[in-house]
Parts: C-alpha cells; sequence; structure tokens
C-alpha cells in the first residue's frame, strides 16, 4: 500500500532594506566569469537531481518519468499522479486537517492543504514532477501470496520553490498492476513456459 507523506513548502522570508546612516564604500567591482568557464547546465530534475538518481543508484530496471497531470479528489483529499504510461493509483487520503480541536483549526488546516495541492498543479504543469520506479529483487511481505518474483517500488518528487519535496511514496508494487509498456521499459520479459507445462504433450512415436 503506499504511504504518503506530509511535503512542505518553502517559506520565503522578507527582509527589511534599512536605509545606510553613513556614506557607502565603494564596493569593488564583481569578478566577471572568465569566457573559458562553462556555463552551469540546468539538470533536467531541476532541484531532484541529487534526490531521483539516488533512488535509482545500482538499478539498471529504473526510470524516472515526467508527471502530465495530477487528479485531485478534494472530497476524500486523495492525489492520483498520472504518467505517459498510465498512473500511481490514489494516494491514501490526506486527514491532516482532523487532528485540530476547533472546527476554525480544521479549517484552516483543511485550507493549508489545499493550497499545497495547488502549488503541487502548478509544478506539474511546469514539468517538475516525476514518478520515479524501480524494479526490486524478491518478495516484498506485503505483495500477494500468488505473485512472486521482483516487484516495484515508486516514488513522487516535485521541485517547488528549489527545493526537493518527496510528495509520496510506493514501497511495493505488484507488477501486474503496470501497464505492459511500462514493463518492458523497466526490463522486465514475460514468463517463458517452463518444461513442465510442456508434459501433458505425448512424445512423438
Amino acid at each position: 500500500m503506499p504511504r504518503t507523506f506530509a511535503f512542505a513548502l518553502a517559506c520565503f522570508i522578507a527582509l527589511p532594506i534599512t536605509a545606510e546612516s553613513a556614506p557607502r564604500k565603494q564596493r569593488p567591482a564583481p569578478e566577471r566569469a572568465s569566457p573559458n568557464q562553462p556555463a552551469q547546465e540546468q539538470d533536467e530534475f531541476r532541484s531532484c537531481d541529487v534526490a531521483v538518481r539516488d533512488f535509482v543508484q545500482g538499478q539498471k530496471e529504473a526510470t524516472a518519468l515526467p508527471v502530465k497531470e495530477v487528479k485531485v479528489d478534494g472530497l476524500r483529499m486523495t492525489l492520483n499522479f498520472i504518467h505517459p504510461y498510465g498512473e500511481s493509483g490514489d494516494t491514501p487520503p490526506n486527514l491532516a486537517f482532523t487532528r485540530g480541536e476547533t472546527v476554525e483549526e480544521r479549517r484552516s488546516a483543511l485550507n493549508e492543504a489545499k493550497q499545497r495541492i495547488r502549488t503541487l498543479a502548478e509544478a506539474v504543469k511546469s514539468g517538475a514532477v516525476w514518478y520515479v520506479i524501480a524494479l526490486r529483487k524478491g518478495n516484498a511481505a506485503s505483495v500477494p501470496p500468488d505473485e512472486s518474483g521482483p516487484f516495484a517500488s515508486a516514488v513522487v518528487m516535485a521541485s517547488i520553490e528549489n527545493r526537493c519535496i518527496t510528495v509520496s511514496q510506493y514501497d511495493t508494487i505488484a507488477l501486474n498492476s503496470l501497464s505492459d509498456e511500462l514493463r518492458r521499459l523497466l526490463g522486465e520479459r514475460g514468463r517463458e513456459a517452463s518444461p513442465a507445462d510442456n508434459s501433458t504433450i505425448p512424445p512423438p512415436s
């Protein structure tokens, strides 16, 4: 089952600008960059450049897909992230607003949660949210008993105000819940028929 981590949004603190009473001293001119110095290249994953690569570290069967849309169920407070090969599925409901002691506190927390969702939706529109998925070897405890072999895990990361936010995490994903295209992209091959499957065919006389 996916579990959602509350994601914090960065806040800017405006610093007041005070006039200097004393005359300003002449400051040295800033150093100009050398013409031979290469310009810093903008990474495709922006502020999530390290986090995305850390998640797939050592995994050949992994990929990072851009999130094209986020479906919001405002009544149940769930999210569903749409990527080019399918969707993440609904996250558990965000019930943080129910912790307030009064209706006013709960309503304030609810409005904050809705504002975070709007900020996340804007990040999706700007191409700053990714669904990062990788195959894992072995069996996971939460995968049904009839599912054997590898499974997948995934995270949704967003670059918001120059910070990398982990929006949601999916620890164990059964491979049969993924589209065929995504499974092929991850390098998962269909199971070949075992010799036992052909044991009912009589040998030639």
